[in-house]
Formats: structure tokens, sequence, C-alpha cells
């Protein structure tokens, strides 16, 4: 959290966790899901969350027929204080929606960002996801997301800053097949508004991320890898080189196996 503005912290969840809540078929009451993934680096909204360094994470999800959820993150972080593993547990509800010809699955939850060693750091974000399938193509997915944080940063945002911090964060991410082949591509669009100005070097209270990417599912295996473009338009002034590097267009590459 510290070096690039008061607030940091992850995603993911939903770069991650997006692909997992929602789009899987249900055999039974209670289905167990997940995948572990190695990263050349840990970027949420836009920013390394470890210091440019590599990252191991993972995700579960144990999902309900009913369309009730409950999941975790976890993945090493890298902040320059006692936080060096971030376990985020979350709970939520899908269900199917009609609109127009379109049948769209609403998924609203909760998750707890939470920084084991560092527990100034944790809060509580409110989410709400559309996931629309085959919205311009056969199987492609386009999912608008809102998110809403009312103590953003926790206790070390509210003592840096005098008070509490509210924090809205808007997303439209899009992915989709490329042809008759294993081969995709993801686009993703971020807008974060903050009740204070709390991002940047000249500081603002909000910022712009973006990602686009390529990725290749290997199915025999549940294997996908992906290289992505992911940044910000953050501005930069006063920083060190390396938190310079850290919120800056970066080439980040993954390579996830599902379960």
């Amino acid at each position: 959290m510290k070096g690039f503005h008061y607030v940091l912290v992850l995603t993911t969840v939903l770069a991650s966790n997006d692909a997992l809540a929602s789009d899987q078929p249900l055999t039974s009451s209670l289905v167990l899901s997940g995948n572990v993934a190695l990263a050349s680096e840990y970027r949420w909204r836009g920013q390394t969350q470890s210091k440019n360094d590599a990252a191991l994470q993972s995700n579960f999800l144990l999902n309900h027929s009913s369309g009730f959820y409950a999941a975790a993150f976890a993945s090493n972080v890298d902040f320059g204080d006692e936080a060096h593993l971030e376990l985020d547990p979350f709970i939520g509800y899908t269900t199917p929606i009609s609109l127009g010809k379109f049948q769209p699955t609403l998924d609203i939850g909760m998750l707890r960002y939470n920084y084991v060693g560092k527990s100034d750091l944790n809060y509580n974000e409110y989410y709400l996801k559309m996931i629309i399938k085959h919205a311009l193509n056969d199987n492609d997915s386009f999912s608008p997301s809102m998110s809403y944080a009312p103590q953003y940063g926790g206790k070390a945002t509210r003592q840096n800053v005098g008070e509490d911090v509210n924090n809205w964060y808007f997303n439209i991410l899009y992915s989709t097949p490329i042809a008759e082949t294993n081969f995709g591509a993801v686009a993703s669009l971020g807008y974060s508004k903050a009740s204070q100005a709390i991002y940047g070097g000249n500081a603002k209270d909000h910022f712009i991320d973006w990602k686009i990417g390529a990725n290749y599912n290997y199915q025999p295996m549940n294997l996908s890898a992906e290289l992505a473009a992911i940044g910000t338009d953050l501005d930069s002034s006063g920083y060190s080189e390396t938190n310079k590097k850290g919120v800056k267009t970066a080439a980040v590459f993954s390579l996830t196996k599902s379960f």
C-alpha cells in the first residue's frame, strides 16, 4: 500500500475471480472448483501488488445449485511492509435474468481484502456484475461491473487521510475466442473514483486502468496461458523508478491450471 499512494490492494480478485463465479454448470447441489496460477507479476486494477515480481496465486469456489457461492483468492504480495500474503474470502449470489434477446447472469456479492500480518489494510468491498454470453460472437463474454468500498484501504487510509475514504470502481471486461482455435483475446477498461485525492504522485481522486491480451487454452490438461499489456494513467511524479514501473503499462504473463 505504501509507495504508490495511500491505498493499493488487489484482483482480481476479479481478473482471476471474474472467470470463476457464475459460469459453471452444476451437476449436484454443491460443486467445488478452482485454479492455481503462476504470474510474472501480480497486477490489480493496473497496479503492481508484488513490486513487479512474480506471484503464485489460487482461487477456490464452492458453488451451490441455488446460485449462492463462497470463494477465496490467495496471492503473495509486497507493499514494502509486513504484508506478504493476501487472502480474500468472498460470498455472493448469481441468477439468470432476461434482458431483451440476451439472457445474462447477474452476480452480486461481498469480498474482504485481507492482508495477513497487516490488518490495518483490510477492508470490505461490495460488487454487482452482469455476465452476458454470446454478446457479439459465439462463446464470447461481456461483463460490465461496479464495486463500492465504504472504508477503502482500511485503517491505514483513515490514519493517513484523517477520515474514511469511500471508493467506486467501474469496469468493462470482454473476452472472445479467436475463430475455431484454442486462442482467445481479452480486453478490460476500469475507472476508480474516490472521495479523496489519494491516487498518484500529483494526487487525484480518480484514475483509469486497462488490460489487453491474448490467451491459449490447452483443454486436455485444463491449462491456459495469457500474455497481456496492463497499465494505468496514474501520475508517477516523485515516484522511485521501481514504483513508476509498477503503475506504467507492462507485459504480464500467466500460466493457470484449473480443476
